[in-house]
């Protein structure tokens, strides 16, 4: 009778260790949904008569940020960054490309709802990063973008003000 016992507590242990988990798993972020938020024209001082500005626009399932600065009322090209969302890794791939033929490419992803990062990388390979980037959204409004270099120190950081 003892055997019968143990045997029938084993078997439901057995079938509850399915149910068992050791961390509750964190919710999946609607990336697209979320990089909606970087959409419109944005602006940041970076010095007394300068400002960089960044427009983004959807472009169907992708977007297109021209960044470009106004220095002493002067409108300067500064980048393209044209950016798709990669499902089979879940991971955000962005090329830049400058007006004097130069490139980067970066691969990035929201971890939170209003915390955006990535490193820049070579060719797209995750494995060969050049530095690291986060945006930070501090409301519908403002951002701040931090770079670091690939010690990790901090190289830049600018605060975004949304213009529309």
């Amino acid at each position: 009778m003892k055997s019968f016992i143990y045997t029938l507590i084993t078997i439901c242990f057995l079938f509850n260790l399915s149910n068992i988990e050791a961390q509750t798993k964190p919710p999946k972020l609607n990336q697209m949904g979320l990089y909606k938020q970087f959409n419109g024209t944005w602006k940041a001082e970076i010095g007394a008569d300068s400002i960089e500005v960044r427009e983004c626009r959807e472009f169907g399932f992708a977007y297109v940020i021209d960044v470009y600065r106004i220095i002493k009322g002067e409108k300067i090209p500064v980048y393209i960054n044209n950016v798709s969302y990669d499902a089979t890794d879940g991971k955000f791939k962005g090329f830049l490309l400058y007006p004097n033929g130069t490139y980067f490419t970066w691969i990035g992803t929201f971890t939170k709802s209003n915390y955006f990062s990535g490193n820049i990388v070579f060719n797209f390979m995750p494995e060969v990063v050049w530095s690291e980037f986060h945006a930070d959204f501090i409301n519908s409004n403002e951002f701040s973008c931090t770079n670091f270099n690939q010690a990790g120190e901090q190289i830049l950081e600018m605060k975004f003000i949304k213009m529309e």
